[in-house]
């Protein structure tokens, strides 16, 4: 009575809290046969999910209850006492490596079906009933609990796995000191048996051969008994190699305990054997040569073997130091995050920085072979492509370490409304340069009057802002929203040709055909740059006012060049040539005047006060 109010009860409050978090929480042996208690009494057509469900369930209960057993054999030192008994060690060692190894492989395919089943869920409808009051977990919740506990007990396992291959490792160069090995010549054997091992590979390849022809009479009956004989002959190939293989292993110990450069050449020989057997055999002694390197590098030392044979060092030290960098520092949705993880994606990140460099080196290549492209497009181009490579760059490089770019994308979304209030300038200059780029109205070394104190030639025009130089070398970087709102004048759009009007003005009383003519004549006599032999564009001196103290004139005049991009000294010029014009030809330049006249009535009672006086 009891057990069932608490069933009832636990069944009540399980009902209050996410299924997500009841399947995976430290008090999950309590719930899933609550779920379980609960499908019994579920009235439901579909049978089959109802079935499947508690399946789930019931894996789910004898995977949480069963407690890992403590099979991974350690190594004794004191049972390895002669040679026979370090190579079954070495044996049992050469098992917990492979072990090792498929438990990784296996964790890893279990990452991607955890990762799937967790997209499937959210993306699904599963992830609106976790919202509601869903009280039975779906299906594909209960694989993604299932695999969830599967992945934790095969880490435990692989943990301790690797705790008893190290400790196993450590017996074995222990023991290997104090160990007698044969040291018996075994090159007579070794050519007896290659030969042996050669006359089955030959009769081996004839019975393949007359299967064959089998084959193609439909023989079933013959062809059943030459697989037999096939058989036969591959596993005595294993059996001679296996035989071979562990007397190579007794003298490459031999050698590894004097330390001495043959265990190379002895594990060359170890490896020829395993190619000779069958493919089956050779994927259960495919990871003996690996542990054979790991306890080679250990004992002889890494230094060493690269120094007595730099082939093999290279290799046991590549091999050790991948390693090391693969060891994982931290964990991300689950993914393991190792150095060589880091290593590689900053060196992807550097290499999209190097190729964005060569591609603004190819882009100005292009521009000094092509001359119809502008420097402005040239530096536009270089700029934009550069951008993408870098961004390109950047994905890749997250892309490499594994991390889930839709959590980005959903961390992107919830501080988009903030950031597009804290970026709206730069975004709006961004666009406005884009918009710069398509409508080509400024281009590199176009000369732009911003204001009446800013005016320079451009230099630079990038995603954000524009530089420009002054004429006082000065560079001044402008937001490109500047030139999208504001009015800005363009001296060099079309062209660098620019009308110049140069005011003056002369006393009352002067001759004004006279003014003129001097003013022209002068202007053509010297030798100031101007547009001379365009007859749209010839020089004028207009009269524009009588103001109080002079008659106002103004030479209009053309300039190109670096006239038009440098106003002050060109007006400089061409006010020294007036002034020193109208001063050779006495025609005067006046003083501001002021004429005082004084009324009548006035004047009278001056005169009297005088006479009185």
């Amino acid at each position: 009575m009891r057990v069932l109010f608490f069933l009832i009860f636990s069944f009540f409050w399980l009902c209050g809290a996410p299924i997500e978090t009841k399947l995976l929480d430290a008090n999950s042996t309590k719930v899933y046969p609550v779920y379980l208690l609960a499908l019994e009494k579920v009235q439901n057509e579909d049978n089959a999910t109802v079935q499947l469900q508690k399946s789930l369930l019931t894996r789910l209960i004898e995977l949480t209850a069963k407690r890992e057993q403590d099979d991974v054999v350690l190594l004794s030192r004191a049972e390895i006492k002669n040679s026979k008994e370090y190579i079954e060690a070495f044996y049992e060692y050469v098992e917990k490596f492979t072990e090792g190894k498929s438990i990784k492989n296996e964790l890893k395919q279990k990452e991607e079906k955890i990762s799937y089943l967790k997209n499937q869920i959210f993306a699904s409808d599963d992830n609106q009933s976790l919202e509601s009051n869903q009280t039975l977990p779906s299906v594909m919740q209960l694989q993604y609990a299932f695999y969830v506990k599967s992945y934790e007990k095969l880490q435990e396992r692989h943990k301790k796995l690797k705790e008893a291959k190290d400790e196993n490792l450590k017996v074995l160069l222990e023991r290997i000191g104090s160990v007698v090995f044969d040291k018996k010549d075994i090159r007579k054997i070794t050519e007896e048996t290659n030969k042996k091992l050669k006359d089955l590979y030959l009769e081996r390849e004839g019975l393949e051969i007359e299967k064959e022809k089998f084959s193609l009479l439909g023989d079933e009956k013959g062809i059943g008994r030459l697989e037999q004989k096939i058989k036969q002959v591959s596993e005595e190939i294993n059996t001679i190699a296996e035989g071979m293989i562990r007397k190579h292993l007794n003298g490459l110990f031999a050698a590894l305990k004097e330390k001495d450069q043959n265990v190379f050449a002895l594990k060359e020989e170890i490896k020829n054997y395993m190619v000779s057997m069958t493919p089956a055999k050779q994927r259960s002694y495919a990871n003996m040569l690996d542990a054979t390197d790991k306890l080679i590098s250990e004992r002889i030392g890494t230094t060493k073997v690269l120094a007595v044979q730099t082939k093999e060092g290279v290799v046991l030290l590549g091999k050790d130091i991948l390693e090391k960098l693969r060891y994982p520092l931290f964990s991300v949705n689950k993914k393991q995050i190792s150095t060589l993880d880091l290593v590689l994606a900053l060196c992807i990140f550097l290499f999209g920085l190097f190729l964005a460099s060569l591609y603004r080196r190819y882009i100005k290549r292009i521009g000094q072979k092509f001359k119809n492209l502008s420097l402005s497009n040239q530096v536009i181009l270089s700029n934009v492509g550069s951008y993408f490579i870098i961004a390109v760059s950047f994905f890749v490089m997250l892309d490499t370490i594994g991390l889930d770019l839709s959590s980005f994308a959903v961390i992107a979304g919830a501080l988009s409304v903030g950031i597009g209030f804290g970026l709206q300038n730069i975004i709006a200059n961004f666009i406005s340069g884009v918009i710069l780029f398509f409508e080509k109205s400024i281009k590199i070394g176009d000369f732009l009057q911003i204001s009446d104190t800013l005016s320079g030639r451009v230099t630079d025009i990038r995603m954000r802002s524009i530089i420009i130089r002054t004429n006082d070398n000065r560079d001044v970087i402008v937001p490109n929203q500047t030139f999208i709102q504001e009015q800005v004048i363009n001296w060099t759009l079309s062209d660098d040709i620019r009308r110049m009007h140069v005011p003056f003005g002369v006393a009352y009383g002067s001759d004004i055909d006279k003014v003129k003519t001097v003013i022209l004549d002068a202007l053509e006599k010297s030798d100031i740059e101007y547009i001379r032999y365009d007859k749209e564009k010839q020089p004028q001196v207009v009269m524009k006012a009588m103001s109080a103290s002079s008659v106002d004139f103004e030479l209009r005049v053309w300039v190109h060049g670096d006239n038009t991009v440098k106003p002050s000294g060109t007006m400089d010029t061409f006010l020294v040539l007036l002034y020193k014009t109208l001063y050779a030809h006495r025609i005067e330049i006046p003083f501001p005047q002021l004429d005082v006249h004084i009324h009548k009535i006035i004047k009278e009672k001056l005169e009297t006060v005088k006479k009185e006086n």
